[in-house]
């Protein structure tokens, strides 16, 4: 691998997988739908009708708070703007959505824009890095709160035993998964194993050395960690103001409690599901379980969940398709102004 961005062919089988996990999801969606009444949930969704333009801006305002966090790990005089991460914080919501990516697509496209626009690969895909791991630790938090939410509607239950038991294995997982980045050198050791697989790679393994310096040096900076990890709190909270909206626009009883349940444990379901496209079928299911917990019915939690959909395909279709035709345009390689 000559650089950061080299690329390596991986095994078909691998790259089948999310695709084969999202026509699954796409099924049990479908199925979901099918098995309750789907002119009353169409219904509901028309009923929302355009009121539903609401969610735009409290979209817009979760990705600037997304793309705050993720700019305070940059190094002063990098020259990265908020109004270019918050562009890049919605290509890369676009392309983990709508492409069979496994969740981590985004996150590419993003670190390759950043270094064309100018900022150094090793320092674009280490904030990559340590913003999605901090991200994944809030989220942890947030999905505790959810669930003493969730307690206070049904105590004890399988679905909350269920969550507890993910969250007792996804801790040491997030933690040994940060000590893998201050301790192994993954990238460097990733970039030797493709040059021992292909001649094509550089055995020296520069580049990913050069990524696990940065991100070393990135997780001494205190500061920076805690002021992402605030904003990427606002923005989960953020979140749960679609939800609000959401059951608002169908007459629900729209409480920040229950908007707040229903983002966190939302949430937790799609991380976990991150193989799947969309989450697809997963959002549908947790929906239907945890609406049955708080009263909602199955009908209202489907429609919520195809408000939801409706509001990705709106946002990240065009996203997309803008990102498609003008991703790769020779001006992108010149450096983006502060």
């Amino acid at each position: 691998m000559t650089d950061a961005f080299g690329k390596a062919p991986g095994p078909t089988w691998l790259r089948l997988v999310p695709i084969i996990a999202g026509v699954l999801g796409l099924a049990g969606a479908a199925l979901l739908f099918a098995r309750h009444h789907p002119a009353r949930i169409f219904g509901l969704v028309a009923f929302a009708g355009f009121g539903m333009l609401w969610l735009v801006p409290v979209r817009i305002a979760v990705m600037v708070l997304n793309a705050q966090g993720w700019r305070a790990l940059f190094p002063k005089g990098q020259g990265v703007s908020l109004r270019l991460l918050t562009w890049m914080a919605f290509v890369r919501s676009a392309v983990n959505t709508l492409l069979p990516v496994a969740h981590v697509g985004g996150e590419v496209a993003a670190a390759r824009h950043l270094a064309r626009r100018g900022v150094p690969a090793p320092v674009a895909i280490a904030g990559i890095v340590v913003e999605t791991t901090l991200t994944i630790f809030v989220q942890m938090g947030f999905t505790v709160l959810g669930i003493g939410l969730l307690l206070s509607y049904m105590g004890s239950a399988p679905l909350i035993q269920r969550l507890w038991w993910g969250l007792a294995f996804a801790l040491p997982a997030g933690l040994v998964f940060v000590f893998l980045q201050h301790r192994s050198r993954p990238f460097a050791r990733l970039q030797r194993g493709l040059a021992r697989l292909n001649h094509r790679f550089s055995p020296e393994a520069t580049g990913g050395a050069a990524v696990d310096c940065a991100i070393v040096s990135l997780y001494r900076r205190a500061g920076a960690l805690t002021s992402c990890a605030l904003w990427q709190a606002l923005s989960l909270a953020g979140g749960a103001g679609e939800f609000w909206v959401i059951l608002h626009l169908l007459h629900q009883h729209a409480s920040v409690r229950l908007a707040v349940l229903l983002e966190s444990l939302v949430q937790a379901m799609q991380s976990a599901a991150f193989m799947v496209p969309g989450t697809l079928g997963v959002q549908e299911g947790g929906l239907i379980a945890i609406g049955a917990a708080t009263g909602l019915s199955a009908d209202t939690a489907l429609a919520i969940s195809a408000i939801r959909r409706v509001r990705q395909v709106g946002i990240s279709l065009p996203v997309l398709l803008l990102w498609l035709r003008t991703g790769r345009r020779p001006n992108d390689a010149k450096p983006h102004p502060g």
